[in-house]
């Protein structure tokens, strides 16, 4: 005997997994990074230096006048005045939808082969 899983929890299932690997990319901001980290507190921020090398920092924070981040063995910092870009990762809605409608209707199809509708 099969037992077969209603279609609910397959949807579920899905979201699930698109929740963690949801679309994302980085937006430059139009407000201060010092205010972005203390406000919103993102778990990560890509930075571009004056030099023009980027430096993606991850769970930062604000101290003496630095962006920090002490992730993994070895931290790293910028100066707000060697920042020439500050981008933060968020969520992409346009790709998500999409993502969500063709989920959706990849596992409506499934759903109806698994009961034997399929054309």
């Amino acid at each position: 005997m099969c037992a077969r899983t209603p279609l609910s929890r397959r949807i579920i299932a899905a979201l699930l997994l698109m929740q963690l690997t949801a679309c994302y990319s980085w937006r430059s901001t139009t407000i201060s990074p010092w205010q972005v980290i203390a406000e919103e507190k993102p778990s990560d921020v890509r930075v571009t230096r004056t030099d023009g090398s980027q430096l993606t920092l991850v769970d930062p924070f604000i101290r003496n006048g630095s962006i920090v981040s002490n992730h993994g063995r070895i931290g790293a910092s910028v100066l707000f005045s060697d920042v020439s870009t500050f981008e933060v990762k968020r969520l992409n809605a346009i790709g998500l939808s999409l993502l969500l409608t063709l989920t959706f209707g990849v596992v409506s199809k499934l759903d109806a082969c698994s009961q034997g509708h399929c054309e």
